[in-house]
């Protein structure tokens, strides 16, 4: 749960429907499991497939066959029903969160937007000056279309398309929107990053103290395990300001509004 602190661009906030001291929920949360565990698979089957297409890769990760291949119609298949676990999971998850404002506060929960990460699209892109279906893979990024785009809904047509950018349970968050020009395949980053790997931020981070300094700096902090809780502390991430300033330099998206926490719940 955040609060609108500061908002960058009046107009698009207002179309989005965001302003400055308004309560908003955001919910990161995808298939619990399910998408690793496509791609830790897929990977796999890919790597052991790479000879047969004569694809050399530097890092095994990067594994790779032809998207109309049987490996690659079965990734792309897979992947699909996973998201769409996702975006289940992140509905049901709205519903629960609306019910919670309905009995506590009396107040309803409009939808801002809902946007899947770490996914491929089949898309159309110019490339040397000629359109060209494209499978585009954003890893840790999502997609972010300009105002004027032909494929945005018309409410969002004159806007763009809105970019959530989590930061993290102790820092702030972003609404930002897609720029023109973007020469990244209409991409940007979907959250602040990893610094520390979960390992290392058990290794260093107590839960139990996290939650202290969290509740200590007035945001509430509910969490299903210790575990959980120091595996997502903010030294574990990047600064999301320096990350928002950084995106917006690199002319994929600009911000919105800025948020900043009041609870967190993790499961």
């Amino acid at each position: 749960m955040q609060a609108v602190d500061h908002v960058h661009d009046p107009a698009t906030a207002a179309a989005f429907g965001l302003h400055t001291g308004q309560v908003c929920v955001m919910i990161h949360c995808g298939s619990r499991g399910l998408g690793h565990q496509v791609c830790t698979d897929h990977v796999r089957a890919m790597d052991r497939a790479l000879h047969r297409y004569r694809i050399s890769v530097p890092d095994r990760q990067l594994a790779c066959t032809p998207v109309d291949s049987p490996a690659g119609r079965d990734y792309l298949g897979a992947m699909a029903a996973a998201a769409n676990y996702g975006r289940a999971n992140r509905q049901l998850l709205s519903e629960a969160a609306r019910r919670a404002f309905a009995d506590a506060a009396e107040a309803g929960l409009s939808l801002v937007y809902d946007i899947s990460h770490n996914m491929a699209k089949i898309e159309t892109h110019e490339i040397d000056g000629e359109p060209r279906r494209l499978c585009v893979h954003r890893k840790g990024a999502t997609r972010a279309l300009p105002p004027g785009d032909p494929e945005l809904p018309p409410g969002l047509a004159a806007a763009g398309q809105p970019v959530l950018v989590p930061g993290t349970m102790g820092t702030v968050s972003y609404v930002m929107v897609g720029l023109p020009g973007n020469g990244a395949f209409h991409s940007a980053c979907h959250g602040a990053g990893r610094v520390w790997s979960r390992h290392h931020a058990l290794k260093t981070v107590r839960g139990e103290r996290l939650r202290d300094d969290l509740e200590a700096h007035g945001i509430a902090v509910r969490p299903s395990s210790w575990r959980g809780l120091a595996e997502e502390a903010p030294e574990a991430y990047k600064d999301v300001d320096a990350v928002a300033v950084a995106t917006e330099g690199a002319g994929l998206a600009r911000p919105v509004a800025r948020l900043v926490p009041l609870g967190v719940v993790k499961g």
